[in-house]
């Protein structure tokens, strides 16, 4: 199965440390609809066929638009693809958006999973991060949409500067006392592009050390597999049955196709991106011609790295996929990596597969250099 991915380019406002591309001119929602579905036309001729079964709609923040418009997008995705009747349609959504939004309008459109970009429960790291909402709107928030979703995703972000153990406690502990199904946990960035990397480069911030991120993150994985939460993805927890099955057709490199600006897709070792200008992105489509701005056919060698840098980081190398999309045996082939990773004690290995442990996840960036 494969998954769609819509990017909706708005936001009322950029918070500092975000670098995804969005613009905060609402009033080219409706342009962008019809370029939207410009778009959707012009790729069902060439991916009509293929079975879909996961639709995200990422952003900038996609719950600035009306129950409405989703529930129109939603309604012509199912006219131009095989998109499965009980597909995950997922959406991201900003706690105060939905201060005078009826949630239930957006289950009935067809949204059937939410994720909430809350980072943080402490009211003073929210205004830090220069978020829009308090901390007891998003508690708020949070217990009105369990009450039509079964499915909601938390995003928490930690390691901000003179952030403590104890103010990371506090965000994951009320993310787990609401009982959401899912829990992703980032590390802080700093984006070359951002206000808050102009504030690290004048020296305002301070960025935590590795060891100190080590640390902090040692925490949040024990703290959140500990409440029940499985581990599979660095930054991304669930509980039984509710990873996000968007997500995982990265990670376990699948296909999927994207639409809007800035958007990624790959399909069958094909990989292709829009330009990140949503000017360009509905000029081009008013003349019937596809947004891309680059296209890459991958090489075997290529394939091979990116997917191994991704199954390593979350769910592990399928030894029967790995030979029928390389040709190869990977025990045979990375004997000696499995063998150096099993004996520090940074992965296990079944009959089946090879994944990094909890204590390889921290530090999988540094085992992909080094081994692979």
């Amino acid at each position: 199965m494969s998954g769609i991915y819509i990017h909706i380019p708005f936001c009322n406002r950029r918070c500092n440390y975000c670098d995804f591309y969005l613009i905060t001119n609402l009033n080219v929602t409706d342009k962008f609809l019809i370029s939207l579905k410009k778009e959707i036309s012009l790729y069902a001729s060439l991916y009509g066929k293929m079975r879909f079964d996961s639709v995200y709609f990422g952003g900038g923040t996609p719950s600035v638009l009306s129950h409405t418009k989703f529930k129109e997008i939603i309604d012509f995705l199912h006219e131009n693809f095989d998109l499965c009747k009980d597909s995950e349609i997922s959406m991201e959504a900003n706690p105060e958006d939905f201060s005078e939004k009826n949630l239930n309008d957006y289950r009935a459109a067809g949204i059937n999973r939410i994720s909430f970009g809350v980072q943080s429960f402490i009211d003073s790291e929210l205004k830090f991060l220069t978020r829009q909402h308090t901390s007891d709107e998003a508690v708020k928030v949070i217990k009105d949409a369990l009450k039509y979703f079964d499915n909601v995703n938390l995003d928490i972000i930690y390691s901000l500067p003179s952030q403590t153990l104890k103010d990371i406690d506090i965000s994951l502990s009320e993310a787990i006392d609401l009982k959401v199904n899912h829990i992703s946990a980032y590390t802080l960035t700093y984006e070359e592009r951002t206000p808050l990397y102009k504030s690290l480069q004048k020296n305002l911030v301070t960025k935590n050390t590795d060891s100190k991120e080590g640390d902090f993150y040692n925490f949040v994985s024990g703290k959140l597999s500990s409440h029940g939460y499985h581990h599979y993805e660095v930054s991304n927890f669930a509980k039984e049955g509710f990873q996000c099955k968007h997500n995982l057709k990265y990670w376990e490199y699948g296909n999927y196709v994207g639409f809007g600006p800035s958007s990624h897709s790959m399909v069958n070792g094909v990989r292709w991106n829009n330009f990140r200008d949503i000017i360009k992105y509905n000029d081009m489509l008013s003349k019937d011609s596809l947004p891309v701005e680059e296209k890459t056919v991958l090489t075997s060698e290529q394939k091979k790295f990116e997917y191994l840098m991704l199954a390593l980081r979350s769910t592990g190398v399928d030894f029967e996929k790995y030979n029928e999309n390389f040709g190869n045996s990977f025990s045979s082939e990375f004997s000696d990596s499995m063998n150096d990773l099993l004996k520090f004690g940074l992965a296990e290995s079944t009959d089946r597969k090879f994944y990094l442990n909890e204590k390889g996840y921290s530090i999988a960036d540094e085992i992909l250099a080094k081994y692979f």
